[in-house]
């Protein structure tokens, strides 16, 4: 598996073959860090999404009502099933001692917990979001050969007897999720924010 190789290689970076004049450690320090960087940009985008409270910007032409709630009632799914998907298999790689079913169940609450942050302040979301990520970048670095792929492939490989439980949590992360914008739609009718107090204020 690749991603065996890659733990091989991490594990055998030696700083004597460096000082010894060896290119080839110098080589695979570089395609680490390249790695790295990568890896780091795409969580980068990928939790700094999730933490946000609008997910997508929010139309400012007519009918704007009508077209955020579809952006929420068509898009936001498949968002949802994304999210899902990353934070279970990032768990798979990271837990190896519990079950698929409490895999899926602690995502679930992981994303639920980073959306209800999202709508407090989403500095704190953000700090959710990135803990799981970079924990795994963490376990990686520091113990390439933590992974067992061979556990990992048969746990997922369970995932379809558990495809029910899987489709029950992503819709009641929509359906939360739905809440907590029908519960944001009311405070701002009841308090506008201030961002529009300001506006109303200079014209």
């Amino acid at each position: 598996m690749a991603l065996e190789n890659l733990s091989d290689w991490a594990s055998n970076l030696s700083l004597d073959k460096i000082l010894s004049g060896d290119l080839s450690g110098i080589i695979s320090i570089f395609y680490l860090a390249l790695l790295i960087a990568i890896y780091s940009v795409v969580i980068y985008h990928f939790y700094r999404f999730i933490s946000r409270r609008d997910c997508f910007k929010q139309s400012q032409k007519k009918h704007s009502t009508a077209v955020n709630f579809l952006k929420y009632f068509l898009l936001f799914p498949f968002i949802a099933i994304i999210f899902f998907i990353g934070f279970s298999l990032m768990l798979l790689f990271l837990a190896k001692d519990i079950s698929v079913d409490v895999v899926l169940s602690t995502s679930f609450a992981i994303i639920i917990a980073i959306r209800i942050t999202s709508y407090y302040t989403e500095d704190l979301s953000k700090d959710v979001a990135k803990m799981l990520p970079f924990a795994l970048l963490g376990v990686f670095l520091v113990s390439p050969t933590f992974f067992d792929m061979d556990a990992i492939m048969e746990k997922i490989n369970s995932l379809p007897e558990l495809l029910d439980i899987a489709i029950r949590f992503v819709i009641f992360i929509i359906f939360i999720e739905w809440i907590l914008r029908l519960m944001l739609t009311i405070v701002h009718l009841m308090r506008p924010p201030k961002k529009q107090n300001l506006s109303a204020e200079k014209s």
